[in-house]
């Protein structure tokens, strides 16, 4: 498996790592049902792009900074988002370092949560607020 690169600014590792785990996705589902799993991803989807405009506007704290992080990181594993997931974990470990995300870790962010969301998209489920 590869390792993050030593370069502050890249989150390229996550390249590798596969946008949706249709077996895990599945046994959540199975475990909340439908309505449920619909639930939490929309929350999910709602809560990952309010914590893109704060970590975008910046200012945050380092115990902020870090919990946004973690959070990020927690909530992408639990609906089955593995991409998202590491670069939440690597910008976790940047962030306890004290390093902030940079333009383009926000714009990976956005660009796994697209993804993530289009998988979703095509098992059916379609945001309730669209």
């Amino acid at each position: 498996m590869a390792q993050w690169p030593a370069e502050p600014n890249s989150t390229t590792r996550t390249a590798e790592d596969p946008v949706f785990d249709r077996a895990e996705f599945a046994t959540l589902a199975d475990a909340l049902g439908d309505d449920g799993v619909r639930e939490v991803v929309w929350i999910f989807e709602t809560e990952t792009r309010d914590r893109l405009r704060r970590l975008s506007n910046g200012g945050q704290d380092h115990t902020t900074l870090v919990r946004e992080l973690h959070t990020l990181k927690g909530a992408a594993s639990t609906v089955a988002s593995p991409r998202l997931t590491e670069i939440g974990r690597g910008l976790e470990q940047r962030a306890r370092q004290g390093v902030a995300p940079t333009a383009a870790d926000l714009a990976a962010i956005a660009a796994a949560l697209n993804a993530y969301m289009r998988e979703i998209a095509t098992l059916g489920f379609s945001n309730p607020e669209a």
